[in-house]
């Protein structure tokens, strides 16, 4: 397996970004295991429209973090949001946009840029995720940065990581 170049997590909402989640979100292969809302497209096509560029961090960010995974050339390759789902618990939620990217650690880097940007800044106590079982592509990155499978329900299983597991690693 090909290894990825470094990626960082980038806060800041362009257009630019819109318009690739736009594309992202609109590929069936990007979007088939993740549990956006059916109107995701048509709310980035208002903000796209509507909302100026200073404003669309802002707008990504009221209901947690928001971030565009990024290569360290500065290409965009996949997003992350990590929302508190009640007090000291974050979920995280990740996908790498571009298929021809699967496959070569990015994923991995924005789990673990994530957790990062969780126990660190956000001070989590705890991160979860939620994964379909039959989704190996995703299973793989949170496994590789020390989550364990909690709980495996009929849908989805749940996949968490402690503060203290993650400064042990």
């Amino acid at each position: 397996m090909k290894k990825a170049a470094s990626i960082f997590l980038r806060a800041n909402m362009t257009q630019r970004d819109v318009r690739l989640l736009l594309q992202w979100m609109e590929n069936p292969a990007v979007t088939q295991y993740l549990n956006e809302d059916s109107t995701v497209t048509t709310h980035l096509r208002q903000m796209e429209c509507s909302v100026p560029e200073p404003m669309l961090t802002y707008h990504f960010n009221r209901k947690g973090r928001f971030f565009m995974v990024c290569t360290k050339e500065g290409e965009t390759v996949g997003f992350v949001k990590l929302r508190e789902q009640e007090i000291g618990t974050h979920e995280v939620v990740y996908a790498i946009g571009d298929e021809n990217l699967w496959g070569h650690g990015y994923g991995t880097g924005a789990v673990r840029s994530a957790l990062a940007a969780a126990f660190l800044e956000r001070r989590a106590r705890k991160v979860v995720a939620r994964i379909y079982p039959e989704n190996r592509r995703s299973v793989r990155p949170v496994s590789r940065c020390g989550f364990r499978c909690a709980e495996r329900g009929m849908r989805l299983h749940r996949y968490e990581i402690t503060i203290e597991d993650y400064l042990n690693q």
